[in-house]
């Protein structure tokens, strides 16, 4: 039984073996609620938003799952939180790449 999920946690690619335990935390978080809304305002234009730009632009957002959601995001490294005379946030490295990815897929299933 142990083998059968071993193997169940494998991806293979090009002759190595990943396993996807460590992407699951990731995977509940771009499931939660807003987040990929967030990925997208925040993305649009590579631009940086404050925290009210965001609540604005996602219609009937709650202010405190908005607050939470974007803690979360920051905590797993695809956003960050800059001052510069305001707070601001702008998509990582990381978050790029999983906005990219997401973007990919979605163009897909069109």
């Amino acid at each position: 039984m142990k083998q059968n999920v071993a193997n169940a946690c494998m991806i293979y690619d090009n002759g190595k073996t990943i396993c996807i335990d460590p992407s699951l935390p990731l995977f509940r978080l771009i499931g939660k609620r807003y987040t990929m809304f967030i990925l997208g305002v925040i993305g649009n234009n590579k631009t940086r938003k404050n925290f009210n730009d965001i609540v604005k632009s996602i219609p009937g957002a709650s202010r405190t799952i908005i607050a939470t959601r974007i803690k979360d995001l920051i905590a797993a490294g695809i956003i960050k939180r800059c001052v510069n005379e305001i707070v601001y946030y702008e998509l990582t490295e990381l978050g790029y790449k999983i906005r990219n990815g997401i973007i990919c897929f979605l163009n897909e299933v069109e």
